[in-house]
């Protein structure tokens, strides 16, 4: 079911945010609950952007990709489930690859969004591409931004044992892990922090600390570092391998990879496996940028998005 009286959501008044996020709040129904999303611009039928956060962000993190876009094209940026508006359950088991893409798939069905251009950050690719494995005829162009969506995400990495650092090995663990995540915010808190050049203040740090209550509501951003796959008999690697994989292989429409050379959690190696991939692709890295280059880099990151659609996409 899709709202029809959409305004500007409470708890963006709660947290102050009307300035930095003056968008009309939207919902459709999932077996989750209530996914929220964003919907801006004009629907001419044209193209449409469609922008797929990560963890722990959500529609937030593209406020200003939204703003610079929307006047004069179409701009969906959803909140998964879990995250920003849309509703949290605490079940994390429920939280799996399958389910976002799900959830995702959706709302692209039931907006009957096609000529979509998909922008991807972290979890947003897998996720994002997941959609556009099941749906190649309504995709007509890629951005990549520091995201992953292949298994290994570099290339010579052992596929039935990937390493992961060990403050990903202490966030996956059971007890710290979720002491850590779910009780202290340390994802949103201290890795967020980590890996943003930039330093928020005022709303717009409280906009990604403070949209969770609870650690109730933190199930969601637990569940992702607990799904990234090791080795190829994890759910979340079988997608990679056998669905957004293969998609990215055989995608040979427009692209553009923005990439933060400063990442601290996505290694530079997969800017590498993303160029092979795509080698159509433009790219264009900023230097200091690291993981969230959409609030290091914003009016930059729009000023190239807009070139690439004009010349690219339209």
């Amino acid at each position: 079911m899709l709202d029809t009286a959409a305004q500007v959501h409470p708890r963006i008044k709660e947290l102050g945010l009307q300035d930095e996020y003056p968008f009309a709040s939207h919902f459709i129904d999932t077996p989750m609950g209530r996914m929220h999303y964003l919907d801006e611009g004009a629907h001419t039928g044209g193209s449409t952007v469609l922008a797929v956060h990560g963890n722990p962000s959500w529609s937030f993190l593209y406020r200003v990709l939204v703003k610079g876009l929307s006047s004069d094209r179409r701009v969906v940026v959803p909140d998964h489930i879990g995250f920003g508006l849309s509703d949290k359950p605490d079940d994390e088991h429920a939280y799996t690859l399958k389910a976002h893409i799900d959830h995702l798939e959706d709302l692209v069905l039931k907006l009957d969004l096609t000529n979509i251009t998909l922008v991807m950050q972290d979890w947003g690719g897998p996720i994002g591409l997941g959609v556009a494995a099941r749906h190649p005829d309504r995709i007509k162009a890629l951005v990549v931004m520091n995201t992953f969506g292949f298994y290994p995400p570099v290339d010579g990495m052992d596929p039935e044992a990937l390493k992961l650092p060990p403050p990903l090995l202490m966030m996956r663990s059971k007890g710290l892990g979720d002491f850590m995540v779910r009780r202290l915010g340390f994802f949103e808190r201290q890795v967020m922090t980590m890996a943003t050049a930039t330093r928020r203040n005022g709303p717009v740090k409280a906009a990604y600390r403070d949209v969770f209550r609870s650690s109730a509501d933190r199930a969601g951003v637990m569940a992702f570092p607990r799904m990234i796959p090791t080795n190829t008999r994890h759910p979340a690697a079988k997608i990679l391998l056998e669905e957004t994989g293969p998609y990215v292989e055989q995608f040979d429409g427009p692209a553009h990879i923005f990439w933060g050379l400063k990442d601290p959690l996505i290694p530079i190696g997969a800017l590498a496996a993303w160029k092979k991939r795509l080698p159509q692709a433009g790219v264009t890295e900023f230097e200091t940028a690291r993981h969230y280059l959409q609030d290091d880099e914003p009016e930059a990151l729009v000023h190239h998005l807009r070139t690439f659609l004009t010349s690219k996409v339209d």
